[in-house]
């Protein structure tokens, strides 16, 4: 058996299995990072958003390749990436060739977009997605949105689909890779002295971003600079721009384990059991949906790392969510 638990069961292909060298989460989950070969793409049409504070959003579309698009997928990138991270630019030549549409989305201040934005994202930023909801409908019109959503972003988008249900009313689905449900336990397992390398590394990219903010807070710079972990750095930096006392407050406040029943179009739940980083557990104790192309369906594979999902071929969770859209896009 190659899952846990697998709620689709009669929509994705089966997972093979971790295959050598790519054998045990960590090598699942750092593969991307020791092998930068994506295939680069083309820039796509870019696309900027004014939002009400001053700051900008940036994207990049990309028309599907076939004589009709089957529909838009909105692909969000996790913590400290951007549009143009390794696992967005193997996602989006599998997207094109399946007959969809894609918009590639920078959190704000992410990547590409760090001049644009004096704040920075975070797991509570769900209000930051909305307007890509519009650009995908405007710019690839009458056909079924998607938004597939990788780690910390995912967590940000399933807060969008709460507080924003009009908003999450227009997408077809939204798939979710990788993601915590549960923030305070997922940080709890981020500390383990096991992750000190990965901790570390983050620590240093969210330095990196807080640095870039144009015409930075000073005080908050010299805070971002202070940090030794990313707790602390979540309570001296995040909690604070996102409107919180401290780190356990916004951790909190951006869980969705107990409310992501309450969301009201057909998510899809990608978790590997040995993600380093989010503990599977949150996701096995999820109910087990009525019809897998309704609701909240789970799928826990045996292996797989963080976004990793290798196996005699690469990211299979690409697959898996465009088989899924397919599904729904087929039901109309």
């Amino acid at each position: 058996m190659s899952f846990l638990r697998n709620d689709a069961a009669d929509v994705i292909p089966p997972f093979g299995g971790e295959r050598f060298p790519w054998i045990g989460g960590d090598l699942q989950t750092i593969r991307h990072f020791l092998r930068h070969d994506a295939p680069v793409p083309d820039s796509g049409e870019e696309v900027l958003i004014e939002l009400d504070d001053g700051d900008r959003l940036l994207a990049a579309f990309h028309p599907a390749t076939t004589v009709r698009s089957k529909g838009c997928v909105i692909a969000v990138h996790g913590l400290a990436g951007c549009m143009d991270a390794q696992h967005i630019w193997w996602l989006l030549p599998q997207v094109l060739a399946a007959g969809y549409s894609c918009l590639r989305v920078n959190m704000r201040g992410a990547g590409p977009a760090r001049p644009l934005a004096r704040k920075t994202y975070s797991a509570v930023a769900g209000a930051d997605l909305v307007p890509f909801v519009d650009v995908a409908a405007a710019r690839d019109p009458g056909v079924p949105l998607f938004m597939m959503a990788h780690s910390l972003g995912g967590t940000a988008a399933l807060n969008m689909a709460l507080d924003h249900p009009q908003t999450a009313a227009r997408l077809a689905g939204m798939v979710v890779v990788g993601t915590p449900l549960d923030m305070v336990a997922t940080a709890k397992r981020f500390r383990a002295r096991r992750n000190h390398l990965y901790a570390r590394h983050m620590l240093i990219a969210l330095k990196d971003i807080a640095a870039g903010v144009p015409d930075p807070d000073l005080d908050q710079l010299a805070a971002a600079r202070s940090s030794r972990s990313i707790t602390e750095f979540d309570d001296l930096v995040t909690a604070p721009m996102a409107g919180y006392r401290d780190s356990a407050a916004y951790y909190s406040a951006a869980s969705v384990d107990r409310r992501i029943t309450d969301i009201g179009i057909p998510v899809l739940v990608l978790q590997g059991s040995n993600d380093p980083w989010v503990p599977a557990g949150q996701c096995l104790a999820l109910p087990q949906p009525t019809d897998p192309l309704s609701g909240l369906s789970v799928v826990v594979t045996r292996g797989g790392g963080h976004v990793g999902f290798h196996e005699d071929r690469l990211n299979w969770h690409i697959r898996a969510t465009l088989a899924w859209c397919d599904a729904l896009a087929d039901r109309g």
